[in-house]
């Protein structure tokens, strides 16, 4: 395969706050073998130019649910295998679309939606994915409704989202099973959510051996342990008990982020779902209860969110959109900005997400990062929305070496 050389281009630098100037970057089998300023004098080379735009790395969203084809708890439990997969492939396709080149789910992908990805058969973003998650009776990831008196056998959720674990060796069971299918990381449920009909949020959930044996059998796998906790006092046990990534964090103190910052952990805060689920929720027909937790936290998620930043915290970029939500995906951006400068929001988007995922090779424009590479019409740095309209401002999105977008001629 010839090389593939991006010529005058302004390069988002690996801090990703400023640019190095009039370079050239060159891929060849689907890797960064050079980043140097002037020409490239690479004769028989496919040649793009960059001139008035900015090559940046492709963007990482470490918090999403492709499989997840509805908001509602009753639809996703009635949804067969077949059409949550078809749903995932629409949701991953628009994400590429939209310059996402890497995802992670933290709920319901497994080794086949990879594999699918892996092999051409749906086009989307690679795929890093914690299959299901793990939750106690009656926590977030229990969608029975009060009414179904019915114990949470393994068949009945066999195409939804989470085990449904009690007692530490329930749940070291579950995290082997998941691990040994491929799992880039465990999910476990710590404190109660939104789209859950039975749970509110401030409930504690799981014991502290259930979570030290889902954390034991990720470690014994070189994973990790991905935690759902919401409240400040979840987030406090987590970072105590180990857990490397706190997904949510909506209403973390200053006291919670020190002690996660200190225990050398992640937050990956999620704006987007809580505000489209006030925008959406009457026309996504959400039950007065799981409306009523939407509002409670959106006045409180960019309070959280904020906290979290100014207390030093890294920061992944996560979404959470599950269902039509998707299409939101990119709105996270302009959430965010109303927070952070546009460098901490392209960080958390880039070198943050692979440094969750433990992938130094993405995240990065640099010799031997892997080739995924996006042009942006315009200045990211000066106007972040340039990535939050749904890849109309790429004019080329490449992942691992290959074009997904490229400009005509």
């Amino acid at each position: 395969m010839k090389a593939i050389v991006f010529e005058n281009a302004r390069v988002l630098n690996e801090a990703a706050d400023g640019y190095r100037e009039d370079c050239h970057v060159v891929v060849e089998d689907g890797r960064i073998m050079a980043v140097d300023s002037g020409p490239a004098r690479l004769p028989g080379a496919d040649s793009i130019d960059v001139r008035g735009g900015v090559l940046m790395p492709g963007l990482i969203d470490v918090h999403t649910h492709p499989r997840l084809s509805s908001a509602s708890a009753a639809q996703i439990l009635g949804h067969p295998p077949s059409y949550s997969t078809a749903h995932a492939a629409r949701m991953l396709r628009h994400a590429i679309d939209c310059g996402f080149t890497t995802i992670r789910d933290v709920g319901g992908a497994d080794h086949g939606l990879a594999r699918a990805l892996e092999d051409g058969l749906i086009v989307g973003p690679r795929l890093f994915y914690a299959g299901r998650t793990l939750s106690m009776t009656g926590g977030h990831g229990d969608l029975r409704t009060p009414e179904q008196d019915v114990e949470p056998c393994r068949c009945h959720l066999m195409h939804s989202i989470a085990h449904i674990v009690d007692g530490a060796d329930s749940v070291r069971r579950a995290a082997r099973e998941e691990l040994r299918m491929g799992a880039h990381c465990i999910k476990i449920m710590m404190s109660g959510g939104v789209l859950s009909p039975t749970d509110p949020i401030w409930m504690a959930q799981f014991t502290d051996d259930e979570i030290l044996a889902a954390i034991e059998e990720a470690v014994r796998w070189r994973a990790y342990v991905a935690a759902h906790a919401h409240t400040a006092d979840a987030v406090m046990r987590a970072a105590r008990l180990g857990v490397r990534t706190v997904e949510h964090a909506t209403l973390i103190t200053a006291e919670a982020a020190a002690m996660l910052r200190e225990a050398g952990g992640f937050a990956v805060p999620t704006l987007a779902i809580v505000m489209a689920l006030i925008e959406k929720g009457d026309m996504l027909g959400l039950p007065a209860a799981v409306r009523g937790k939407a509002k409670e936290l959106t006045q409180l998620a960019t309070q959280g969110f904020e906290t979290a930043w100014r207390a030093g915290v890294p920061l992944g970029f996560g979404t959470d959109l599950p269902g039509e939500l998707f299409v939101m995906q990119a709105r996270e951006f302009l959430y965010r900005r109303e927070v952070q400068p546009a460098h901490d929001v392209l960080r958390s988007a880039t070198v943050t997400g692979a440094e969750i995922l433990r992938r130094p090779d993405l995240g990065r424009i640099a010799p031997g990062a892997t080739a995924d590479l996006l042009v942006v019409d315009g200045d990211p740095l000066a106007d972040i929305a340039l990535l939050a309209e749904d890849g109309r401002r790429l004019s080329t999105i490449m992942k691992a070496g290959r074009f997904h977008k490229r400009p005509h001629g």
